[in-house]
């Protein structure tokens, strides 16, 4: 079921990151700078880190999923040096480092936990791709 979820937002990111740069191509990107619109990007990053330490717990540091994810994340919402991308990036090394202190091993709880963190990162995903369009999440 893991693999699953993780193709599943694999696909949704995606689509989503197509989105953003379409929309926020027509928009001139103005979304972008909203103090809102980055706070979702963080929260997303710290669930990214979350994420991915119970991934390397569970599955052994050859799974890099997650971190994938991030990296390409980065080159959608951070591509250049700054304070937004040092900031993205400080959030889920600091969120992978404090998940990989707490879990010690991988059992139920560990994907329960991954499970109820996917949920949360496609929330987040689909409300930076509402804000992207103008809306409200």
């Amino acid at each position: 079921m893991i693999c699953t979820t993780a193709s599943t937002l694999r696909y949704a990111s995606v689509a989503i990151a197509l989105s953003i740069s379409a929309v926020g191509a027509a928009n001139g990107q103005e979304f972008r700078t909203t103090r809102q619109y980055q706070s979702t990007l963080t929260d997303l990053s710290r669930v990214l880190g979350q994420i991915h330490a119970m991934r390397v717990v569970c599955n052994g540091t050859d799974d890099q999923t997650w971190r994938e994810y991030m990296l390409n994340m980065l080159d959608v919402e951070a591509p250049s040096s700054g304070y937004l991308r040092s900031r993205l990036i400080d959030s889920f090394n600091r969120a992978y480092l404090d998940t990989q202190r707490d879990v010690s091993g991988c059992d139920a709880s560990t994907t329960e936990r991954e499970t109820e963190l996917f949920a949360r990162g496609r929330t987040l995903s689909e409300n930076l791709s509402l804000m992207a369009a103008g809306e409200s999440p």
